[in-house]
């Protein structure tokens, strides 16, 4: 399961805003707890909707939109990195973590 702890609710909150967002319901299920990875398909499709995440929350910093009540999308977006980041390695997907950021950015 994906954890975020009580300090990096704004975190949760940002991928839960932009999973609904971007219409990706397995990274909804995912930071909600509800799920975990079960496949490599799975993990890539994760890895991608992070990137595609991050691109969206940049575009929105930058026209200074408060996201829930968060205006520091930046900040909070890369405490997200280093819990996607945990959680691909310790669900044996960190291969292809690694290699979503390539295969977002092609």
């Amino acid at each position: 399961m994906m954890h975020f702890n009580e300090y990096n609710q704004p975190a949760k909150t940002l991928v839960l805003h932009y999973a609904k967002k971007l219409n990706f319901n397995l990274a909804n299920a995912i930071a909600s707890g509800d799920s975990n990875l079960s496949s490599k398909e799975e993990a890539k499709s994760l890895a991608y909707f992070f990137w595609e995440m991050t691109d969206q929350a940049v575009d929105d910093e930058n026209d200074n939109k408060v996201i829930e009540g968060i205006s520091d999308l930046q900040s909070w977006l890369k405490k997200a990195l280093y819990i996607f980041t945990g959680y691909f390695k310790k669900q044996g997907y960190e291969k292809e973590w690694s290699e979503g950021y390539d295969k977002y950015h092609d």
